[in-house]
């Protein structure tokens, strides 16, 4: 079958690849286009080549998107186990006929057990470096019938390594940026501390769950068509006032904003129950590259009543509590008094108290103040 080369085939391949490398979705098809675009019977990204421990890890092209090499295909782990083309330089094409005459490579017992069985014949790739001289590979076979890889057609492979380069980069970039954040609004929800980010026009982008669960509740504060509202109206002046400085103040970009650039606000409930505590800080942005989707400020919200989910268990182990010394550390947390505390547990007061100092000798404080003090401050509050 004849071969199109084009620059409309250049264009969705690179497309494709670097919509392969951003996105966690299924359905990437760059290998996949790369098979018909260019009459391969395969083409095979090879993250982690297989060893006789381990199977590896290998996306090959299919019938209408890539697909992961599972334990079962013996035939595919074994092709790329044997790899011919392991080791080339980095960052060029290679072929298998660069490494071994044609004539030597036909008579090979490599051949014959290996490549003859799948009916490959020709092959071709090229290897490129990521984050501390790990290697990604990638391989082009062809039957007989398809024929060898011509000079236009490794010239147009060639054009791929830079893309693929980049794409790697960015994709590393990306899933590493992605899971600092989720570490981050998993943290900030864990101590019930609602996080929201808004645009140069005050429009909120993004926020992390506990922001959702008070936006949602509207008892003070809420969303209305992306913008933050508050039901009383001098509150709302002057949070809009104050989230109107801090965007001013990076688009001034007079100074580096910093923990000291804030603005602080309490937002009273409908509910009755106590206020929620409100900062906005402005952000550090780069006019040059900032978008309509580049955040100027940040608002975190706090709602004093709400109980954190603190880990009895992470507790015991990091101040060395029984169950029993971990529940009561974690009651006293709450706001409860010892006789709250023993009405919860069915004891006496006494036993409490009899607690409590075996609790201070573990943990190092001195008054129940320290402890509540400590438990909300560690990373049992949190986990």
């Amino acid at each position: 079958m004849p071969v199109c080369l084009n620059s409309n085939l250049l264009s969705n391949l690179i497309l494709s690849l670097y919509g392969s490398a951003t996105s966690s979705d299924q359905g990437k098809d760059f290998l996949t286009r790369l098979k018909r675009g260019l009459n391969l019977k395969q083409a095979a990204l090879i993250i982690r080549p297989p060893t006789m421990d381990d199977s590896g890890l290998i996306y090959v092209s299919g019938d209408q998107t890539d697909a992961p090499v599972h334990d079962s295909d013996d035939s595919c782990a074994t092709l790329y186990m044997q790899d011919p083309l392991y080791g080339i330089a980095q960052n060029r094409l290679v072929t298998i006929d660069d490494m071994i005459p044609r004539n030597q490579l036909l008579s090979s017992e490599y051949f014959r057990k290996t490549l003859s069985p799948l009916d490959i014949h020709y092959l071709c790739g090229f290897d490129c470096a990521y984050q501390q001289d790990s290697i990604i590979s990638i391989r082009f076979v062809r039957s007989e019938q398809q024929g060898l890889f011509n000079q236009r057609e490794k010239a147009f492979l060639s054009l791929l390594i830079p893309h693929m380069q980049q794409s790697l980069s960015l994709g590393l970039d990306i899933r590493g940026l992605r899971s600092q954040r989720q570490i981050y609004s998993d943290a900030m929800s864990g101590r019930s501390l609602g996080v929201l980010t808004l645009d140069r026009f005050g429009r909120i982008l993004q926020s992390n769950a506990s922001a959702k669960d008070i936006l949602r509740a509207a008892d003070g504060i809420s969303e209305v068509n992306r913008y933050l509202r508050a039901d009383n109206a001098d509150i709302h002046q002057t949070l809009s006032d104050n989230i109107r400085s801090c965007i001013d103040l990076v688009l001034r970009q007079k100074q580096k904003s910093s923990k000291s650039e804030f603005r602080a606000l309490s937002v009273p409930r409908l509910s009755g129950m106590s206020n929620y505590q409100l900062i906005v800080r402005p952000l550090d942005v780069d006019l040059i590259d900032c978008s309509d989707v580049t955040p100027f400020a940040s608002v975190w919200i706090q709602d004093p009543t709400c109980n954190r989910d603190i880990s009895v268990r992470t507790l015991m182990e990091f101040y060395s509590l029984t169950i029993s010394e971990a529940t009561i550390s974690i009651l006293f947390s709450e706001g409860n008094t010892t006789e709250e505390v023993a009405n919860q547990l069915g004891v006496t007061r006494n036993t409490i108290r009899a607690h409590l100092r075996t609790i201070y000798a573990k943990t190092g404080v001195t008054q129940q103040s320290k402890l509540v003090a400590l438990v909300l401050t560690s990373l049992a509050s949190t986990i």
